[in-house]
């Protein structure tokens, strides 16, 4: 292998183990950034309320369903009979001023709803609101190109959450937040005349991941918009999105140049050399 092969392999090397990381650097920061305006196309677009979302959750206060751990059951697949609603379409979003962030929801907790955003789990309610109802909305603790609920454990009482759903706009307060096991389903049952919702995601932040976070939140019934609640953003989530951004622009740069010179050097080696004259 002569010299110029060896340097031309080098910089291929450098330049798959820039992009590698940055795909999913670039991934978590379009979809941070595009957040807004898929919001703005699902208020839009979202669906209406009809007797089929009300009769499911009817279902769930009596106990009809089987709630499954959706981190360890990638095979199981839920059925839903919600009338005007695809398997993949958006039912409500989620909306946590203090992190920031803005996510759709999906209904039913399979992995393929987990890579596009949070779900709800199946077997409990849908997030309508309600007496008696309990909707458990799973995300992953972060994942390749996305955020998700990594930073769900920065929520403490009293901290905002909407809802956005075929209902309108539901607002939520944190009432507390406790680690479960992956079978401790007792703990996110509908408690009696309580509207509530529970964000479940792994735990801890690194893997292995053998518990579940549970943040539970309570109904309050306060006339209150997402925009008034934007100042309570919590700064270390902002320093971890711009630091994203800035590694995101710093990576692409960085292999531009890489690859510009690598280019050159090519280029470089195919120009014929000129003879010296005597």
């Amino acid at each position: 292998m002569n010299k110029k092969l060896r340097v031309i392999i080098g910089y291929l090397f450098v330049l798959v183990g820039i992009l590698m990381p940055l795909i999913a650097f670039t991934s978590i920061s379009y979809r941070e950034i595009s957040a807004d305006g898929k919001y703005k196309i699902f208020q839009n677009e979202k669906p209406h309320m009809n007797p089929s979302i009300e009769s499911y959750n009817e279902k769930v206060e009596k106990n009809e369903g089987n709630i499954i751990d959706p981190f360890q059951n990638e095979d199981y697949k839920a059925f839903y009979n919600i009338d005007g609603l695809k398997e993949d379409d958006i039912f409500a979003y989620i909306i946590i001023p203090k992190l920031d962030l803005k996510k759709p929801i999906y209904l039913d907790a399979s992995f393929k709803h987990l890579k596009m955003g949070v779900a709800q789990v199946e077997g409990t309610s849908l997030p309508i609101g309600g007496k008696s109802t309990r909707s458990v909305i799973a995300g992953h603790r972060g994942g390749w190109g996305d955020l998700f609920f990594y930073n769900i454990d920065d929520l403490n009482p009293g901290d905002e959450i909407f809802i956005d759903s075929p209902l309108g706009l539901l607002k939520y307060a944190v009432s507390d937040k406790e680690i479960i096991g992956p079978g401790d389903w007792e703990k996110i049952l509908p408690i009696k005349d309580q509207d509530m919702i529970s964000l479940l995601t792994c735990h801890p932040k690194r893997p292995p991941r053998p518990k579940r976070l549970l943040v539970n939140a309570k109904r309050v019934y306060e006339e209150k918009t997402i925009e008034e609640t934007k100042d309570q953003k919590e700064s270390s989530v902002s320093y971890l999105k711009y630091g994203i951004y800035a590694i995101t622009i710093i990576g692409w740069i960085s292999l531009l140049i890489v690859f510009i010179n690598m280019c050159k050097y090519i280029v470089r080696g195919k120009k014929p050399r000129r003879k010296k004259l005597k």
